[in-house]
Parts: structure tokens; C-alpha cells; sequence
């Protein structure tokens, strides 16, 4: 039986990793999207039962793969990791989107029972989304380069 050659095994969960938290971003800015629009919506609960749908089968799915891989790829370097000072701001723009895709979801949940009034502002979490996830990129990034 042939054994597992290792940085195969990284690269695929750098894969993983990557399509889900596209997935999961794209996903959380689809759902600020559709509650930022929902008041003008003629039935706003429509609205929000459509992003609540998208939250549950898209968002949180990509979120738990997300958690996954990336926990995958850090356990084994962790020592490593502890000395590198751009991993702490990763994971904390990673923290930020994170308590995001709660706030989001909720609000998705509480339009979908018809409180058009939870959708006010959900344009702004959409931007937060986009910068944290950002923030995340950017240092993830900063890793690779001199």
C-alpha cells in the first residue's frame, strides 16, 4: 500500500480551505444583500426565509469546512505558528467573521419570522464581512513574501 506523501495531503487542505471560505463568504455577502433589500421586498419574510435558507445550506456547511481544514492544516505546525506574529492577526480577522456569520444569521432568522426591522443595517455587516475577510486574506497572504 502506498503511503501518504504529505505535502499533497497540505496543499489539498489549503484547497479545502480556500473554495470554503469563498463559499462561505460569497454566501454571508449574499445574505446581507438580500435582508439589506427585504423592507422593499413586497413580502419581506420571503425575503428572509430565502436568506435563511442560504445561511443553513450554504453558510454554515462552508463555515464547518472552513473550521475543518483549517484547523487540519494548523494542528500539526502549531509550534511553528506560535512565532509568527501575522498567524495571531489571521485568526483574529478570522474571529471577526466569525461572530459576523452569527449576527448575520440571526438577523436572516428573525426577517424570516417577519421582523422586517432586524434587516436595518445588514448592508453594514455585509461591509464588515467583506473587510474582515479581507483582513484575513491579506495576512494569510503576507506569510508567502519576504
Amino acid at each position: 500500500m502506498p503511503t501518504l506523501y504529505w505535502p499533497s495531503l497540505s496543499a489539498a487542505l489549503l484547497a479545502a480551505h480556500v473554495l470554503a471560505n469563498i463559499v462561505w463568504i460569497g454566501a454571508l455577502l449574499s445574505e446581507t444583500v438580500l435582508l439589506s433589500r427585504a423592507a422593499w421586498h413586497s413580502d419581506p419574510a420571503d425575503a428572509g426565509t430565502f436568506a435563511r435558507g442560504l445561511h443553513t445550506r450554504l453558510a454554515i456547511p462552508a463555515f464547518l469546512a472552513s473550521v475543518a481544514t483549517g484547523l487540519a492544516r494548523l494542528l500539526p505546525g502549531r509550534y511553528l505558528y506560535e512565532r509568527m506574529p501575522w498567524m495571531y492577526a489571521k485568526l483574529g480577522f478570522a474571529l471577526a467573521v466569525i461572530v459576523l456569520h452569527h449576527v448575520i444569521g440571526a438577523r436572516a432568522r428573525r426577517v424570516a419570522n417577519g421582523q422586517v426591522l432586524a434587516s436595518k443595517g445588514t448592508w453594514a455587516l455585509g461591509w464588515l464581512t467583506l473587510l474582515a475577510a479581507g483582513g484575513a486574506v491579506l495576512f494569510a497572504i503576507a506569510k508567502s513574501t519576504p
